[in-house]
């Protein structure tokens, strides 16, 4: 997925290479997540998963620390040391890195890197990419959270492999040691030890141990008591039936404490009271001998959940049970995270999501239903076509919202009632505080769904939410990617893709296709007049008069460069009557600006639609855009050029050779016309 969201990146910044990179505050380390480049070398491979300290690299600490953008050229006559050397032996010639921000908080940075040429990073690239640094910081964090997602899961599978060897085991002595095995194993320890607590001798007897090394050694045999009065760090444990964390670097460590870890040379322990039914029964305790280290929540967690085994698993059968199921749902949750996490389409996301609720109450697909909430407000089924190459939309019909449901979408919170022998909840699909969904499960229960069973299908749903959010972002992302930003129309680069596909379909179906390819007349002297900023308004205009005068869906306009512009109409012949476009001139003034469905007719030909497009631009009043009191000045016109495929040429570029060379020889006779390729 961060392969993806670097490459992404590099393609809308049009850059030789992305690196994406992930910042550890407490480690104040920076590790490489993911590098795309247009040639990937075997380097470029390794180098992914390197970490960095920020006191070697003082880019990423202005980053990271200041939340800077830090630029580097080749051509720089002072240059950092370190990073300097370091471009010159990656061959990079221009470089741009930016912060990664979650929540407010730096998590990352992504570098844009130039090797073919020394580019200067406009203010236009660095706004572009502080707008792509948004779903790259959430790729991130939703990266990390699914490696804490997995861990957890790592954890909890060996704790339900506890579970199931101590429910299997007779004698105590067995059941100890199965837990000090699991333990050490599962919080990478040198060394974990249970004790018991005496309460006759008011004691701790020491009665299991294991060393993943096989180090058995020590002055202390099993068996040996240890009265607490000579221990009363110990007595503290018991009574509070809290963890607790030592450190033998820790200034503040009481006496007896210290002595004992000195004389086993432990760095680090952590202390997990054994309670039962509400009384201390032991402690478990974890000893790190070969460093010292701190042990996090999700490691502070497992070792209770060990210790509670220890103190419960013996008498209680049932409860390992219970969390063998309850495992087996999280595996299965962890699953799904990994199918959203990695999904940038939101039909998948829902179908995906949808599958998962009705495996996990064991109910027919058709069990489980979603209504979306349409632009208009209303909530439509959604079903996603059978045909993967089709489109999925909702129903035409609205629904209409039963009270329960009512309620469930203002309140934005889960509900469940009957109906009939089946049990019905209902769940909302929350998307930026709104509940864009509401989800429906019917299963064949006599009673309610459990708290539990409610709590996975929201669970499940937040995570089909966060993902729809990223999926909408890359989908913004992608449409930005391949839009001109001035007059909304598709850039440069997205119109020779389209061309080269509908060259190959035309050839492939031996269908029409033509192309227009116009230019402002005498731009230039506009501009000195109005000013650019009132030339940006009137490319502006133009792009929206294209936008309305072709078919929605079918042809495509798009900014050239500068005040050019090409039009690509597919299934159209080059021939037309000028006429048609006369006529749709004389109606210009009522032309819809929100664009309309032509009719057949007025889109039978190429030259046609020059025609119209021409006579639009040449009577559109631009007066108000130019802030003019409207006199014939304050009037554009065109020129357009008009190509065929394939009688214009063999390929794309002799195609749009063909129309350039047409709209030559418009400007040449005059301007203000449309002329034909003839070869």
């Amino acid at each position: 997925m961060l392969a993806t969201v670097a490459r992404r990146i590099a393609e809308a910044l049009d850059v030789w290479e992305c690196d994406l990179c992930e910042y550890y505050a407490d480690t104040e380390t920076i590790v490489a997540a993911a590098c795309w480049a247009r040639q990937m070398t075997p380097e470029d491979y390794a180098w992914v998963g390197t970490r960095m300290s920020l006191s070697e690299r003082p880019t990423y600490r202005r980053v990271v620390l200041a939340r800077e953008y830090s630029e580097a050229y080749a051509d720089d006559e002072v240059k950092d040391a370190v990073d300097g050397g370091l471009m010159d032996q990656w061959g990079e010639l221009a470089t741009l890195a930016v912060p990664l921000v979650f929540e407010d908080t730096v998590i990352g940075s992504f570098t844009l890197i130039e090797k073919e040429r020394i580019r200067r990073f406009s203010e236009a690239d660095k706004r572009r990419a502080s707008l792509l640094s948004i779903p790259a910081a959430v790729a991130i964090h939703r990266a990390r959270m699914y490696r804490q997602e997995e861990e957890q899961n790592r954890q909890l599978a060996s704790l339900l492999d506890s579970s199931r060897a101590l429910t299997s085991a007779v004698v105590l002595e067995e059941v100890l040691d199965t837990v000090c095995r699991k333990a050490a194993r599962a919080l990478d320890t040198d060394e974990c030890v249970i004790y018991e607590y005496d309460t006759g001798r008011d004691a701790m007897v020491y009665l299991a141990k294991y060393s993943p090394a096989g180090d058995e050694s020590g002055s202390d045999v099993l068996g040996t008591v240890y009265p607490l009065e000579e221990y009363p760090s110990d007595r503290v444990i018991l009574s509070r039936g809290e963890v607790v964390e030592e450190s033998l670097s820790d200034e503040n460590l009481p006496a007896d404490v210290r002595d004992s870890m000195e004389q086993g040379g432990e760095l680090s322990c952590l202390n997990v009271p054994l309670i039962y039914d509400c009384e201390p029964v032991g402690i478990l305790v974890l000893n790190s001998t070969t460093r010292e280290r701190h042990f996090g929540p999700p490691e502070t967690e497992l070792a209770r959940g060990l210790g509670e085994q220890a103190a419960v698993a013996i008498r209680h059968a049932q409860l390992y049970r219970r969390q063998e199921r309850g495992n087996k749902r999280l595996l299965a949750l962890l699953e799904t995270s990994r199918v959203l996490a990695a999904s940038l389409d939101a039909e998948t996301v829902l179908a995906e999501m949808l599958g998962e609720v009705a495996e996990l109450f064991a109910v027919p697909k058709d069990a489980v239903g979603i209504a979306l909430r349409d632009p208009t407000g209303e909530f439509r089924p959604f079903t996603r076509a059978e045909d993967a190459g089709a489109p999925s939309e909702p129903a035409a019909d609205p629904l209409e919202l039963d009270k329960l449901q009512r309620r469930v979408v203002a309140q934005r919170s889960p509900a469940q009632d009957r109906n009939g022998d089946s049990a019905r909840l209902l769940m909302p699909l929350v998307l930026d505080d709104v509940a864009e969904g509401l989800i429906e499960v019917r299963a064949p229960r006599a009673d309610r769904l459990s708290d539990e069973e409610v709590g996975l299908v929201q669970l499940l749903t937040a995570q089909a939410a966060a993902a729809m959010v990223n999926a909408r972002l890359y989908q913004t992302l992608e449409q930005q990617a391949i839009t001109d930003g001035l007059t909304g129309l598709y850039n440069h680069r997205h119109f020779y893709e389209r061309l080269a596909q509908e060259c190959a379909r035309t050839q492939r179906y031996q269908l029409p296709l033509s192309l227009l390819m116009l230019d402002i007349d005498d731009f230039k002297r506009f501009n000195d007049r109005f000013g650019h900023r009132v030339g940006d308004l009137v490319l502006a205009e133009v792009g929206r008069i294209l936008s309305s005068q072709l078919r929605r869906g079918v042809d495509l306009a798009a900014r050239y460069g500068g005040e050019e512009f090409v039009v690509l109409l597919p299934n159209t012949p080059q021939d037309s009557a000028r006429v048609v476009g006369d006529r749709l001139l004389r109606e210009m003034a009522r032309v819809d600006p929100g664009g309309v469905d032509l009719p057949p007719e007025q889109a039978a030909g190429a030259r046609t639609v020059g025609e119209r497009i021409r006579q639009s631009i040449a009577t559109a009043d631009l007066a108000a855009v130019c802030n003019d009191g409207g006199d014939d000045d304050t009037h554009v016109t065109v020129s357009v050029g008009i190509a065929a495929f394939p009688g214009s040429g063999s390929d794309p570029n002799e195609l749009v050779r063909a129309a350039d060379k047409a709209l030559y020889l418009a400007k040449r006779l005059g301007k203000n016309r449309v002329e034909v390729y003839r070869a």
